[in-house]
């Protein structure tokens, strides 16, 4: 059951969060992930705007062995609610916030030998040891030490640098979500070669790290030792991916309803919303639903794209407001009435439509749904 069959009381706009939908998709990864390889989740930007602690949680609880973040102060946020699992930071920490990393036992990647240096700093003042993942950079030009041999000697002092435990070494794929193949094994074939390089060197770690959602599901043989899962735990797959290597199903996990507040007839020649950008062309049966533009329902879909209300899709009249939007429901079959249900996107009609009309991913469409917006969890 949910929100709607249950009759869950909310506001003006509300995402429902399946938690249910949540643990079959990751029981559906570590099914098809190499049983040598963890599976660390990616809760970054509020679990993809999921709600990060308790997605967090149903993802340990699950299957997960420990969640990958952005900032250090995500890392916090989840230490400080009492989540003990390792923590990897996936991208750059700022030396000011190196006191907070050690403290709170969370993994930072590594990519220079300055910000490692003041790291093992931080670790010897507390007495502390800080396990590190050193960042190669195998074709995304983001950031991470260089793969052709030139990065050893660097790669070799940081690991021997004191209160620095090099625990893992990493990288990410650029286009695994796409049929450029080649790519990923030039990318996959300069990571084995650098990390055997740096083992002739004297220098192993435990973890292994290169696949995102779309290598686990498209290449077994790139698992290694570790994956990190992140668009697949929410139910969808990269927009354009191939096929997986094997069958894998995937439950949208987020639904994001909002609700009629008004109803009303307009006569023909009536304008609708800020900048009169619609003019009815006929009496018009005008809906006012409480979402908008500060809830994270793009201005770009005013003027067409459509809303679901009792099973019917009615397109936006007139441009999105900050807080509401207007549908027209003149054909609309049946009764509509205030405090009916609509629905934006989620199990009915998944986050890749609202994705294409905008011209972006559904990584983006979740992750701009807005902080007011309450987040209910179910199962």
């Amino acid at each position: 059951m949910g929100i709607i069959e249950d009759g869950v009381f909310f506001d003006r706009t509300c995402v429902e969060i399946d938690k249910a939908a949540l643990k079959s998709n990751i029981r559906e990864i570590r099914r098809i992930t190499s049983p040598d390889a963890d599976i660390m989740a990616v809760v970054k930007a509020d679990a993809y705007g999921h709600g990060a602690y308790e997605t967090a949680k149903t993802l340990l609880d699950n299957g997960a062995d420990g969640l990958c973040i952005a900032t250090i102060g995500e890392a916090v946020h989840l230490r400080q609610n009492g989540i003990k699992s390792r923590l990897l930071i996936l991208g750059g920490t700022d030396i000011e916030s190196y006191e907070d990393a050690v403290l709170y036992n969370i993994d930072l990647a590594i990519y220079d030998e300055e910000s490692a240096v003041a790291l093992s700093k931080e670790a010897v003042r507390q007495g502390r040891v800080c396990d590190i993942h050193i960042k190669l950079d195998t074709g995304m030009s983001r950031i991470g030490f260089p793969t052709d041999g030139t990065a050893t000697e660097v790669i070799s002092r940081i690991c021997s640098l004191p209160g620095i435990n090099p625990y893992g070494i990493f990288s990410h794929f650029a286009v695994a979500d796409t049929d450029d193949d080649e790519y990923t094994r030039k990318q996959f074939d300069a990571f084995v070669r650098t990390v055997e390089e740096l083992k002739n060197a004297g220098i192993t770690f435990k973890k292994r790290h290169i696949c995102n959602s779309a290598g686990i599901m498209r290449f077994p043989d790139m698992h290694m030792d570790m994956v990190r899962a992140g668009l697949i735990l929410y139910g969808y797959k990269p927009e354009g991916c191939p096929e997986a290597y094997t069958d894998i199903k995937l439950t949208p996990v987020m639904t994001w309803y909002a609700k009629v507040v008004h109803v009303k007839t307009i006569p023909e020649g009536t304008t609708v919303s800020y900048g009169r950008h619609f003019k009815a062309d006929r009496p018009t049966k005008v809906v006012t639903v409480s979402v908008g533009y500060a809830d994270g329902l793009s201005r770009r879909l005013s003027n067409g794209f459509e809303l679901i209300v009792n099973g019917q899709r009615l397109p936006i009249i007139g441009n999105v407001c900050m807080d509401m939007c207007m549908l027209d429901a003149t054909d609309m079959e049946g009764d509509i009435k205030k405090g009916d249900i609509v629905t934006i996107f989620g199990k009915e009609r998944p986050a890749d439509e609202l994705a294409r009309a905008l011209g972006t991913i559904s990584y983006e469409i979740t992750c701009d749904v807005g902080k007011r917006v309450q987040r209910i969890f179910t199962d």
